[in-house]
This record gives C-alpha cells, sequence and structure tokens, in this order.
C-alpha cells in the first residue's frame, strides 16, 4: 500500500539509473506522487541525461528529473555525489543502491582476478557511499534506503559456521568487512572453498549488501533500510537473457520505498518480504 498523501519536496535518488532496472525504479517512483525530485546518479552522463529526458516525458510536470555524476566504488565520487547532493536539495528521503557490476559468464578474467573488483563496487561502493550519504537521509521524512541485491547472494551459500557469522544479530559493519577481507584473502589464497566461502564473486558481493542491510537497519533506527533481489531480468548485465521484464523486476524495489508502514532490515523478492 502506497502512503497516503504525496510529500511536497520529497527527494528520491536513485544509482545506475540510466538504463534497465535503475530506469524503471526511477520511473515508478516518479509516477508514485510521492516525490518531487527523481536524481539519477549515474557513470555515464550522456546516457544519464537521454534518461532524463525520457523520463521526463513520461512523468508529470511537477516531478522534477535531474542526474548526477556517480563512480561506485570511487570515494572520490561518493564525497562529490554527497556535496552535490547537499547543494541541491539538503537532504535524501529515499535512496535506491541500484547500481552495481558483474563479470559476464564468458569473460576469460580469472577467477581471483575477479574477485576485488566485484567486491569494491558491490559491496564496499555502496557501503561507502551509504554512509557518505546517512547525514542527508536522516534529515529526510519517512527516510528509507533500498539495496537492490539478488538471490545470488542467498545465504546458504556459504557454510553453516559461515552463516552464523553473517547472520549474526549483534553483527557489526567492522566486523562484516573484515568478513569480507577475509573472503578476499582466501580467493587469491586459492582456500576459499576450503574455508567454507561460496565459489561466487557476485554472490558474496551480494551477501554482504543484504548481511550490511540488517546492520544499518539496527544501527539507523529512523530510517526504514531494507533490500530485494528483482529477479532475473532482461538486463545488460544478464545479456537480456532473463526471464522477468525489467520494469517488473523494479517493483520489488518501489514496493519498500513507497508502502506504508514499511518492515526494516528485510529482503523482498517476488514482491513480497522473502527469506534470505
Amino acid at each position: 500500500m502506497l502512503l497516503i498523501t504525496p510529500l511536497e519536496g520529497r527527494v528520491a535518488v536513485v544509482t545506475g539509473s540510466n538504463k534497465g532496472i535503475g530506469y524503471f525504479i526511477a520511473l515508478q517512483l516518479g509516477l508514485s506522487g510521492l516525490f518531487q525530485h527523481i536524481c539519477l546518479a549515474c557513470r555515464d552522463l550522456q546516457l544519464a541525461q537521454e534518461a532524463v529526458a525520457s523520463l521526463k516525458q513520461q512523468l508529470p510536470p511537477e516531478v522534477q528529473v535531474s542526474s548526477a555524476p556517480l563512480l561506485l566504488g570511487d570515494t572520490t565520487s561518493h564525497h562529490e555525489l554527497a556535496q552535490t547532493l547537499e547543494e541541491r536539495y539538503g537532504k535524501i528521503d529515499v535512496l535506491v543502491n541500484n547500481a552495481a557490476m558483474a563479470f559476464k559468464q564468458a569473460d576469460p578474467t580469472p577467477f581471483l582476478e575477479q574477485c576485488s573488483p566485484t567486491l569494491n563496487v558491490n559491496f564496499r561502493g555502496t557501503c561507502d557511499l551509504t554512509e557518505q550519504l546517512l547525514p542527508l537521509l536522516r534529515k529526510g521524512t519517512d527516510a528509507r534506503i533500498v539495496n537492490v541485491a539478488s538471490m545470488s547472494g542467498r545465504l546458504g551459500q556459504v557454510s553453516p559456521e559461515r552463516q552464523a557469522q553473517f547472520a549474526a544479530d549483534d553483527l557489526t559493519m567492522e566486523q562484516l568487512h573484515a568478513l569480507v577481507d577475509e573472503f578476499e584473502r582466501d580467493v587469491l589464497a586459492g582456500r576459499h572453498r576450503e574455508k567454507g566461502w561460496s565459489n561466487s564473486n557476485y554472490g558474496m558481493s551480494k551477501l554482504a549488501v543484504i548481511a550490511a542491510t540488517k546492520v544499518w537497519a539496527r544501527r539507523e533506527p529512523s530510517i526504514n533500510v531494507n533490500c530485494c533481489c528483482p529477479g532475473y531480468c532482461k538486463t545488460d548485465m544478464t545479456s537480456q537473457k532473463g526471464l522477468r521484464d525489467p520494469a517488473d523486476g523494479a517493483k520489488n524495489a518501489v514496493l519498500p520505498a513507497t508502502m506504508e508502514h514499511p518492515p526494516t532490515g528485510e529482503f523482498f523478492s517476488d514482491y513480497g518480504v522473502a527469506s534470505w
């Protein structure tokens, strides 16, 4: 159920939103009637400008759409985005962390060389960006964070001992980063399987994002923090081989961003709260 009354001046920021799932998240948030400002935070500025023009044609004139540069995984870019949003809006009401990367299945890059780039963007980049934007979110009205994760981040991909570490109710962000660092070291040393880790760099990056969601939900009681799996969507990341339209996948992120009295620290999949 959507919030009953639109709140004038509310700001939604969607990362990685010039195409695919992120584009449709931005569109659906704009159509919800709950936001006056939609900001696309994107790496490719030309594509971002084209997306802004496209969204303006589909959204009511009172919804203002703009873009801002973001290179996820680059802490300087994170800081500059935070400054831009502070100057432009003075707050954020909803942040959707959609930007991510994945090596294609056919990519010849060795597994161990894929590890650090994947973790640096999907987990460490998402964490640093979110931490830099938290002061603006704390100023928001009915503030929310939605982290776009994946079923690839399922808890069952690691050993029972590792599951207990990631799912601990008292897990801290420092401990979570230490676990991810340990996984990275074990991959580089060629011993990650015997240490109880998954054999998927992407899966581990998204597992860590889900765990981070739960840590933030406990640590930031004034902000609803949830994550979601859009499903296997037809996007560039899946080489258009997905089973779900990206507009349908986007709904899994839009739901916790717009529903009335949302939970916090939950994982949404197939348009409802799901088990991790």
